[in-house]
């Protein structure tokens, strides 16, 4: 196998298997083609002369006809000039010499059928085996990347289906005549709008694979397996070299008397080189190349979206973070199989190379057989890692440090003989037809469906990974107190149905700050009645919005508006310490509280101790970019222009505010305005010679 290092089929032939596949069909066809000749030749030696020269030129004939596809192929790339392998001259000069040689050829055939013709024979019928079992397996991995392939253009079509139920529900909820229907095309838009964006998300995650897996089989499998078909070319060309030979030997051993034609034939055999034949082969056969293009994201043509992951909503971003917990786990467990296989395959390649240069090692065909078989299911194994290895680095990338707690839950499947909850969607699990699944270590029950939709926050698992701190922040982010009060969820719905298209398409044109701009509003709104006369001045403090009960000795349980001081910093980990008012110190998730902001206060003392209170906050915004009005109920602002909010515009729908302008109310982008939320508490004197109009006055200034 030495003299093959020299040309490549896997790096000098891109993608030009069938190619290949025939020329080594060719080679291995061509061993039957001296076989015969040999067989012939043993039974015509008795005959001499005449005989003889009859089936060598029969050989010639063959050798004629066959020329040019042994040489250079059926198909090259140019124009042939004739220009001759080595085995194919040096064949047509052994037929020369034969042909002078057939009056001498008379004790040969016994030797000639025994020692090459049968050991031909062999040669052939187990080379053949061999090809047509690289030919099955070339399939079997063509067969593996359009799966793939399919696999893409099936998350494409259920994406697309997802998109068309969310444009239906969309449809149906702006034909909804009363609040019970309206309630129930609600529930139904969002429960499509979860499926749309976790088909979404599965369409990136099969694009991305679709392309890595593409790459690889370009640059790896392919090429591989041209070179294997290569090395067959050799091994039975070096084969055949071999049994040649052995003709020669006899021939020199049974007829002295023809030992000067014996000589020549032995020279034409020794000028045999698969490397020069191969090196002729790749210069006709030389094709420009150049790979697929990628894979890119489509989005549906009925539904304006881009090719961002969607984060967003909470469902499809824990059934990504559970994705990115499986590939990682599945992923370890191949990585020690495959570093064996790939050991074992480096030991059987210089096994392979002994034996094919002494064979007297023993059969080298067994140990050829063995190095592919060992090659295949390595190769079969680095794809599935190949697989894994782009579905993680595609997770991390989108999710960041936001990966869940990855403390994943061992669902195993169950029946319920009585109605049980479903952790996540709350509806009944029950009977045979109801499969579920259940967690034995924290007692979670979920449908089958619902299964890969809880958070990855089992207490009973150890973390996977541990990014920030030995928790991460889907634990507290993913699954909020059932008790709690659901503020953001219910604004949600009650947006219109303007609002729900529009919030389908914010996403490709919001702005980095608006995320933090919305929480600032949000948390103002919910903490503008709570102060407190004892507050540190150097120690932020919130309030707890939801309850929380400790699971670890690093934690602290607080309840739903409790006053905490907050003694840590926001590390991104998705927890922050606090300190209650009995000075217990501890984590909670940064979700479950709210900072309270500074008040603006003015006081003016009242004798009677009353607090007469004043629209506390001034809603207005300044107007960070430029937005044209493409809808009758929107408006249209320009940059620098300060707006004034209707009341709770800030919570008109997600992605949109509502103001009042030129007469009229209408809305706009919310990521395109700067909110001024500013909280002032009047603390004046009440008395009985206070006039309406004072107060009227009082309001009008401050807006």
């Amino acid at each position: 196998m030495d003299d093959s290092l020299s040309a490549s089929f896997g790096h000098q032939l891109n993608d030009q298997l069938p190619r290949i596949q025939s020329i080594v069909h060719e080679q291995i066809e061509f061993v039957g083609d001296v076989r015969d000749y040999l067989k012939e030749r043993a039974a015509l030696e008795r005959q001499y002369g005449a005989s003889l020269q009859a089936i060598v030129k029969k050989a010639m004939d063959k050798q004629s006809r066959r020329e040019q596809a042994l040489s250079v192929g059926l198909e090259p790339s140019k124009q042939w000039s004739g220009a001759t392998s080595t085995l194919d001259s040096a064949w047509s000069r052994i037929l020369t010499e034969a042909d002078e040689e057939a009056s001498d050829h008379t004790n040969l055939a016994d030797s000639l059928q025994n020692e090459v013709c049968e050991p031909l024979k062999s040669v052939e019928k187990r080379k053949e085996a061999t090809c047509k079992k690289h030919l099955e397996y070339s399939n079997k991995l063509l067969s593996e990347r359009d799966k793939l392939y399919n696999e893409k253009q099936k998350a494409k079509q259920r994406y697309d289906d997802a998109c068309a139920s969310v444009e239906s529900s969309r449809v149906k909820q702006g034909q909804a005549k009363d609040e019970k229907h309206l309630e129930k095309a609600s529930k139904t838009m969002d429960h499509n709008m979860n499926e749309m964006l976790s088909a979404k998300n599965s369409y990136l995650i099969s694009i991305s694979v679709a392309n890595e897996v593409q790459r690889r089989f370009y640059r790896i499998d392919l090429p591989r397996l041209q070179d294997d078909f290569q090395s067959l070319w050799t091994l039975t060309t070096l084969k055949l070299v071999s049994l040649m030979k052995i003709t020669a030997r006899l021939s020199g051993k049974y007829l002295q008397s023809l030992f000067a034609h014996n000589d020549h034939f032995l020279t034409a055999t020794n000028s045999i080189s698969p490397t020069n034949d191969q090196e002729l082969f790749i210069d006709y056969n030389r094709r420009p190349f150049s790979e697929p293009q990628d894979f890119q994201f489509e989005p549906c043509p009925i539904w304006h979206d881009s090719e961002d992951f969607s984060l967003n909503a909470t469902e499809p971003k824990i059934l990504l973070q559970n994705r990115l917990g499986q590939a990682r786990l599945k992923a370890k467990e191949l990585e020690p199989t495959i570093d064996t296989k790939r050991k074992e395959v480096s030991k059987l390649e210089n096994l392979t190379k002994a034996y094919s240069q002494n064979e007297s090692l023993g059969d080298s065909d067994s140990v050829l057989e063995n190095f592919l078989d060992t090659v295949e299911q390595t190769t079969t194994l680095e794809l599935q890692y190949t697989v894994l290895a782009k579905e993680i680095e595609v997770l991390e990338a989108a999710l960041g440090d936001d990966q869940g707690s990855q403390r994943p839950h061992n669902f195993k499947s169950a029946s319920f003989v009585t109605p049980t909850s479903c952790y996540l969607c709350n509806s009944s699990i029950w009977g045979i037809t109801k499969q579920g699944v259940t967690c034995k270590a924290c007692s979670i029950h979920a449908h089958v469906k619902c299964g890969p939709k809880v958070p990855a926050n089992c207490p009973g698992s150890a973390p996977m990974h541990s990014n920030h701190s030995h928790l991460s922040s889907a634990m507290a982010t993913a699954s909020p107190s059932p008790n709690s009060q659901q503020t953001f969820s219910e604004s949600q719905k009650e947006q219109s149905l303007s609002s729900l298209k529009r919030a389908a398409t914010k996403a490709n044109n919001v702005p980095p700050r608006q995320a933090n701009l919305n929480r600032a509003a949000t948390s103002v709104n919910s903490n503008r009645a709570i102060r407190s006369t004892h507050d540190e001045p150097n120690i932020p403090k919130a309030n707890v919005i939801y309850a929380y009960e400790a699971t670890s000795v690093h934690e602290v349980t607080v309840a739903v508006s409790e006053i905490v001081k907050v003694i840590g910093k926001d590390d991104g980990s998705g927890w922050i310490k606090v300190e209650k008012s009995d000075r217990k110190q501890g984590l909670v998730p940064i979700s479950y509280i709210e900072i309270i902001q500074e008040a603006v206060v003015a006081t003016t003392p009242s004798p009677s101790g009353r607090v007469n209170s004043i629209p506390p906050r001034i809603k207005k915004a300044k107007v960070l970019y430029d937005y044209e009005a493409r809808d009758t109920d929107e408006h249209s602002i320009s940059v620098g222009e300060v707006i004034r909010l209707t009341k709770d515009g800030e919570n008109y729908g997600e992605g949109w505010f509502e103001i009042f302008k030129d007469g009229r109310n209408g809305i706009v982008p919310s990521n395109y305005v700067s909110l001024f939320i500013f909280y002032v508490l009047y603390f004046m004197q009440v008395t009985k010679t206070k006039t309406k109009t004072d107060e009227t006055v009082l309001r009008k200034n401050i807006g």
